[in-house]
């Protein structure tokens, strides 16, 4: 639970009441606002391609939907760029792999210590980046768009200031989830998906308090020609 006084810059320490019982947290209004910007902004960065085969990049934005541990709010927006089926990816019978940057902002709670009942390391905002590996599955699409593709990404994360607030500003991260292509095939392909997100250093550290939670994303094709 976060405190309830103070601004993020100003951090005051306060017993928490025992008899409340943890929220769940949901998208916050101003999420929802920049998530339309962003689809809107999908809808004019797609560029017409002859093939739908043709190598493209993929948007992604990830809306916060359920914070599990009460540690705080990322929004990403993540650029992916194909990869190659390498040994590793052909070892592992990925039918896709995707090289990921991503920026955003978090919204970091206030650490609360269960042992003394008081909150102990300040939350506040911090500017999130990260890049890693995406593997993906297509299993055989029967059923059309209601057959959802698997993802799993791994790669570092690092966060202006810690995130968790127990924790440290380099982490490793783990997204996986469920992906549902719309238009499959087609050059303006679009996507939307769950995905569980972990941020953890992965015991590298002697903090090692790590971030769960789910996200809504959305996904935007960016398809460009092959050159003649």
């Amino acid at each position: 639970m976060r405190a309830s006084q103070g601004r993020p810059g100003t951090f005051r320490p306060r017993l928490r009441p025992r008899a409340e019982s943890p929220k769940l947290r949901v998208v916050p209004p101003q999420a929802t606002s920049l998530f339309l910007l962003v689809l809107a902004a999908f809808s004019t960065t797609a560029v017409a391609a002859e093939s739908a085969s043709t190598p493209a990049r993929w948007l992604h934005f990830d809306a916060p939907l359920w914070d599990i541990a009460d540690e705080g709010l990322p929004v990403r927006l993540t650029l992916s760029s194909p990869g190659r089926l390498d040994p590793l990816a052909r070892a592992l019978y990925a039918d896709e792999t995707r090289w990921t940057l991503s920026a955003g902002y978090a919204r970091v709670y206030h650490s609360y210590d269960a042992a003394t009942g008081i909150f102990k390391n300040p939350g506040g905002h911090a500017a999130i980046i990260g890049a890693g590996r995406q593997f993906r599955w297509h299993p055989p699409t029967r059923t059309g768009t209601a057959t959802p593709e698997l993802a799993i990404e791994l790669g570092l994360h690092a966060a202006s200031r810690r995130f968790p607030a127990d924790g440290t500003r380099v982490n490793v991260k783990l997204i996986t989830g469920l992906e549902w292509v719309i238009a499959r095939g087609r050059p303006r392909e679009w996507s939307v998906g769950l995905m569980w997100l972990h941020f953890s250093n992965a015991n590298l550290f002697s903090r090692n308090a790590g971030y769960d939670g789910l996200a809504l994303r959305f996904g935007r094709r960016i398809v460009f020609s092959s050159p003649r």
